[in-house]
């Protein structure tokens, strides 16, 4: 789980910003939507309004930058450049200074972590990994530039990795191709736990399929189609079951003047195939049922069974999910269902935990919702953005209506229109 992210000097964000999911101990309601975790409460979803390019967005995208860097840095090649330093550039002060985060969580194996790091365009900056055995921090590894300090509870072949480690890698990363068990759940919170949903052109067949597919040849592949078809059920949505389907493709069989690699990319293509199962009737008698294709669906049904499959699948692992526009073509009723889906105990054993971004009003409901899980998303004349949650803003009575409060502008975060000067010459 998520504790508390931190940032700076990325995209829309010059100066350091804090987005905590640690529960504010003044703020009370909806209990469900707190965990105890570690001996510290944490909340199991937040949601974040803010008018257009306000920053909504690159708040989700700084997370996922850092997840990506953990992830795939280490593949990086000698002397190029690092494709997720993106700083602010309204101020050229920022445009050389590095990138900076950090982040606090609780991993699988239940100890606290915190990560930082800063980079430039060419070179790790620094990279350091705490962590919280008991309730004292205690050091894994500090690295200024190259130089690398560890701690005592890091044990393993360090030394090994250190000098295969190039300056654009982080250390954290290599933890993925090179074994050293003392970094495993670091490693582990960002490869699986966490999973970030922001890219709404991507295709929603290849993700389903990707989700289910990964639990092909086991149990855990019925349960997730079970699952999802509960779920998009309980939608009221004409669907009886979802078809996934194992094409076995003979290379032979592809035509001979197909290369190697169009043959592999063909495979990948087809080898799954994804659809749905519904009644079929002739006039008022059911006679049995009919397959679509997911192409069939409409938008809104699409995006719910992406967005279904991708909730199960958090559930199911205890992951953080991050999504932008969690709304976006899905009735609000649905999309309470979605959150309340973490907020409550049952449907949520294994403290999973959803952050999105959105314009639905409708969900700014005390019964949904504490003041300390609404996040505002504010730009600054000068460009860039800050980040605050409604439980930091003082004189909010228990009763307010939340709604109506920020649509008059009492929490910021919202567009000022200005007509005066709308004239159009035709």
């Amino acid at each position: 789980m998520i504790l508390q992210f931190e940032f700076r000097n990325y995209r829309s964000v010059r100066d350091w910003q804090v987005f905590s999911l640690l529960a504010d101990k003044a703020t009370s309601g909806n209990e469900d939507a707190v965990v105890l975790k570690n001996n510290v409460h944490v909340l199991s979803s937040a949601i974040i309004y803010g008018r257009n390019a306000s920053g909504k967005s690159n708040l989700l995208k700084a997370i996922t930058a850092l997840q990506y860097l953990v992830i795939t840095s280490s593949r990086n090649k000698v002397g190029s450049k690092i494709p997720e330093y993106e700083p602010y550039k309204l101020d050229v002060k920022n445009l050389a200074e590095p990138v900076e985060f950090k982040i606090e969580f609780i991993a699988e194996d239940n100890i606290k972590y915190r990560y930082e790091i800063g980079y430039t365009e060419t070179a790790i900056q620094y990279e350091k990994l705490h962590f919280y055995p008991k309730t004292q921090r205690a050091k894994l590894f500090e690295r200024e530039g190259m130089q690398i300090v560890y701690g005592d509870r890091l044990t393993g072949r360090k030394k090994d990795i250190e000098h295969t480690l190039y300056e654009n890698q982080l250390y954290l990363s290599k933890v993925g191709s090179e074994k050293l068990q003392s970094l495993y759940y670091p490693f582990q919170f960002f490869s699986q736990l966490l999973f970030s949903y922001l890219d709404h052109d991507s295709s929603i067949e290849n993700t389903l399929i990707h989700l289910y597919s990964a639990r092909l040849g086991s149990e855990n592949h019925k349960l997730f189609s079970d699952n999802l078809t509960k779920l998009i059920k309980a939608a009221d949505i004409n669907i009886e079951s979802f078809i996934f389907r194992d094409n076995q493709i003979d290379p032979d069989t592809l035509p001979e003047g197909m290369s190697e690699v169009e043959k592999r990319a063909f495979i990948d293509r087809y080898k799954f195939q994804a659809g749905t199962s519904h009644k079929l009737f002739d006039s008022d008698k059911e006679v049995g049922l009919t397959e679509l294709k997911l192409t069939d669906q409409s938008t809104g049904t699409l995006k719910l069974i992406i967005i279904g499959g991708l909730i199960i699948e958090t559930l199911r692992d205890g992951q953080t999910l991050l999504i932008d526009e969690l709304d976006k073509s899905l009735h609000p009723k649905l999309t309470r269902a979605l959150i309340n889906l973490f907020n409550e105990p049952k449907t949520n054993p294994n403290n999973a935990q959803l952050i999105f971004a959105t314009h639905d009003v409708s969900l700014l409901d005390n019964n949904l919702f504490r003041r300390d899980q609404i996040w505002i998303s504010e730009k600054e004349y000068q460009g860039c953005s800050h980040y605050y949650s409604v439980a930091d803003i003082t004189g909010i009575r228990k009763d307010i209506p939340l709604d109506k409060w920020y649509m008059n502008g009492r929490f910021g975060g919202i567009p000022v229109i200005s007509d005066y000067n709308l004239d159009f010459k035709f």
